[in-house]
């Protein structure tokens, strides 16, 4: 291969950090699974959705005690979520 060959995932992953829409579905996918791995079936369970726009993650959750407790953790998540995530960073988080 030559040296301006690039990988595939390399490209793919620039197509996907424009803001676009064909972006934004695959970054609301793959925060969703992010999510679901990141915090486990018992916070799964409870999440009823997961959107990502422009910075900010909005997480629904169908348990009030539970949306109390992560509501109260926020910096915390915040942290977990964006050591996994590879592209796109969350600065805000709404827990509905």
């Amino acid at each position: 291969m030559k040296e301006e060959d690039q990988k595939i995932k390399g490209i793919i992953g620039k197509i996907f950090q424009k803001e676009d829409k064909l972006s934004r579905v695959y970054n609301n996918f793959s925060i969703d699974q992010i999510w679901r791995d990141t915090f486990g079936n018992v916070i799964s369970n409870y999440t009823t959705s997961v959107k990502y726009y422009k910075g900010t993650l909005t997480v629904y959750i169908s348990s009030a005690p539970l949306r109390q407790e992560l509501d109260m953790s926020k910096d915390s998540v915040v942290k977990k979520l964006n050591a996994a995530l590879k592209y796109k960073k969350v600065e805000k988080l709404v827990i509905r």
